[in-house]
């Protein structure tokens, strides 16, 4: 791995160095981008020089960052890979990734391998450290896809996966990232999706950030032990593909976090992050960018640790909607945002155009260029989150 890593570091000085570009983008795919980590969090801090004078941005689809992991076998399939290492297999093993994911001064300071508490999912932030924002994990959720070996990859990891890496390990916390139903490579794989190069083209070249989270919810207090979850969908007016979602039946549902003691409201929860590029072509005749995030809640009742079925539908959300969102930029001579649920949009969502002054909030920045915009929950809403429930949609200016 280290010597991959040294490999890179060459091969972007050669670039540097050709085309005077003082950044590289890093676009990796699975191993590649335990190479890319190696390189930002170990080799480049060894020489004492700053990974942001390297890169720039990191996209990875679908890297171990958590190593590979096994749902059948209890922790025996990995201690056996680890101890025998065969095919450099123990490379995905928690000692191997701390060696090449740690500088020597911290690996002297831990010769006995990892420290408690070490996650090889997690960058280190601090000085010098190379800024999580600057990082985008693309994340499979297709195991039945995965066509190797027979299919036994995606039986050993188990239904939570890509096919090879379990969707848990496939990013680093605090970076952002995007689900999609894809497996690990193949034919229906993410390299080669759409779903995979649009949310890399925006990531790389948008030139706006904005994230969408649910805030200032109060679910309801019950008897018994109730779970609580949330399914997203994002999509983008003329793409032909889902660009980030999250549903219980691929196993990534958003989870809401329990309330406190005080039934004051939960945590804002990130729904969905993207990021948007002003300059691609809108439809004749309009004005904004348009985008839809789909909203799905429901609950799952449990009594002594088991599911209670005796009033569920299937498939049957408790609250469903759909935000649709238009983003006017400066170049178009409408800037700002407009948003309106599906429910209350009269005729077909082609037809709708946003109309009245563009939403904003007391906390917009005009000087940063950062604005945020509540949308209240329809009213059907309201008896699950509370009456102060809302979408809170956040724009900030993107490199």
């Amino acid at each position: 791995m280290e010597d991959a890593a040294q490999d890179l570091l060459r091969l972007i000085e050669r670039l540097q160095a050709k085309t005077k570009a003082p950044r590289v983008h890093l676009v990796a795919h699975s191993m590649g981008g335990l190479v890319c980590r190696c390189l930002l969090q170990k080799i480049l801090p060894e020489l004492e020089r700053a990974p942001v004078d390297y890169v720039d941005k990191l996209f990875t689809y679908g890297t171990p960052h958590g190593g590979i992991t096994f749902d059948i076998g209890f922790g025996l399939l990995e201690k056996l890979r680890d101890a025998i290492g065969i095919n450099g297999a123990d490379i995905f093993g928690p000692r191997r990734m701390y060696e090449y994911l740690t500088p020597k001064a911290a690996l002297d300071a831990s010769p006995d391998g990892p420290p408690p508490g070490w996650s090889a999912r997690e960058i280190p932030e601090g000085e010098g450290s190379f800024p999580l924002p600057r990082i985008f994990c693309l994340v499979g959720t297709d195991p039945k896809d995965y066509e190797v070996a027979l299919g036994l990859s995606s039986f050993a990891v188990g239904a939570r996966s890509d096919g090879l890496v379990q969707i848990d390990n496939a990013y680093v916390p605090g970076a952002h990232r995007a689900y999609v139903h894809r497996s690990h490579s193949g034919r229906y794989g993410l390299v080669n999706s759409e779903e995979g190069y649009q949310n890399l083209r925006r990531f790389l070249f948008g030139d706006t950030r904005v994230e969408a989270a649910l805030v200032d919810y109060v679910l309801p207090s019950e008897r018994g032990h109730v779970s609580w979850q949330a399914e997203v969908m994002f999509m983008v007016r003329g793409l032909p593909v889902v660009m980030h979602e999250r549903q219980a039946s691929t196993w990534c549902p958003v989870p809401l976090p329990a309330l406190d003691i005080d039934g004051r409201p939960g945590a804002p929860v990130t729904l969905a992050t993207t990021f948007l590029r002003s300059d691609i072509a809108r439809p004749a005749g309009s004005s904004t960018m348009r985008y839809a995030l789909h909203v799905r809640i429901l609950s799952l009742r449990s009594h002594d640790e088991k599911l209670r079925f005796t009033d569920h539908l299937e498939q049957t959300a408790d609250f469903s909607d759909v935000l649709i969102i238009d983003i006017g930029t400066s170049d178009t001579g409408r800037p700002g945002v407009w948003a309106d649920w599906n429910s209350v949009i009269l005729g077909t969502i082609r037809d709708h155009r946003p109309t009245g002054a563009p939403r904003s909030a007391e906390d917009e920045d005009p000087q940063s260029g950062v604005w945020r915009a509540h949308i209240p929950l329809p009213a059907t809403a309201r008896p699950i989150l509370g009456e102060r429930a809302s979408i809170r949609l956040t724009a900030t200016p993107w490199e």
